[in-house]
């Protein structure tokens, strides 16, 4: 009952986030209705059809069990369905898609939609794995993020995609490779991957140059696993090697994370205390 809301209801919840959103620059206005199995194609169309710009992200196929009720349902599965169902272009991002068949895999990557993973989510709650081997050789594009607070890192999220393809064809190196260092390629199917699930230009978000988001991270080249590392190998390390390695932190330019902590952080904590408190004995 938490996710429930009408259409009309939802439509007021967006608009709300996008008064709040004046104040944020460079933020981008997205929808995400939950789920295949939280709206139907009547809904999807209206939403899709009221917001025709921004991200859509909707989770479909996480589950054996959600595949299965998709399926005694309307007679498709959950991936097969939505594409069926609605025009997913390449501003959809499909979170998890965890089971999907082969089919579905090759509609998915030929729609120019993202796969959404989150990896550390998905172990941690004994969904599957993706075929993710088989999306990015057919064109598709992924993304790396967490669905859960079980474990905030990004570069686990990538060790744990990249392990899970190992563990699946029981091969090393599976993904980003081009040619390149596997981390590099992680990094950068990540990079890529998110820039179009956030709506944003990847090509703006893509290095240090004039002109450029200015969103930059600083590791702490004196951690044991980067001691001597240099160039690509820094990345493999840091994916790899490396648990907290984050000295610095510059979001559109302004240094919000300093020798690995946040500069609101006293505030954030007081703040959160006080909600617990205020839910724990007053709730």
């Amino acid at each position: 009952m938490r996710f429930l809301s009408d259409l009309d209801g939802f439509a007021a919840i967006v608009e709300g986030g996008r008064r709040h959103l004046q104040s944020l620059e460079g933020a981008r206005l997205g929808i995400a209705p939950h789920s295949v199995r939280a709206v139907d194609a009547g809904e999807l169309e209206h939403l899709v059809r009221t917001f025709p710009s921004g991200p859509v992200h909707i989770h479909p196929a996480e589950q054996v069990l959600e595949v299965e009720e998709c399926v005694a349902w309307s007679g498709a599965r959950p991936v097969e369905w939505l594409l069926d169902h609605i025009q997913v272009d390449r501003r959809w991002c499909l979170i998890h898609c965890t089971h999907m068949t082969p089919e579905e895999t090759q509609r998915l990557a030929k729609s120019g939609a993202v796969a959404g993973l989150c990896p550390v989510t998905e172990g941690n709650l004994g969904d599957g794995t993706f075929l993710g081997v088989e999306y990015e050789a057919a064109g598709g594009h992924i993304a790396v993020g967490t669905d859960s607070n079980v474990r905030i890192a990004a570069n686990e999220e990538s060790r744990a995609l990249e392990y899970s393809q190992r563990l699946r064809h029981q091969r090393r190196n599976r993904l980003g490779l081009a040619g390149r260092s596997t981390g590099r390629g992680l990094f950068e199917m990540a990079r890529v991957g998110g820039a179009q699930a956030l709506g944003l230009d990847s090509v703006s978000t893509g290095g240090l140059a004039s002109g450029q988001a200015a969103d930059i991270v600083v590791l702490d080249d004196t951690h044991p696993a980067l001691v001597g590392r240099t160039d690509d190998a820094v990345l493999d390390a840091w994916i790899f090697a490396a648990g907290h390695v984050v000295r610095d932190v510059f979001a559109g330019g302004r240094h919000v994370v300093v020798d690995g902590r946040h500069f609101r952080t006293s505030d954030i904590r007081h703040r959160y205390a006080k909600a617990v408190n205020r839910l724990v004995h007053d709730g």
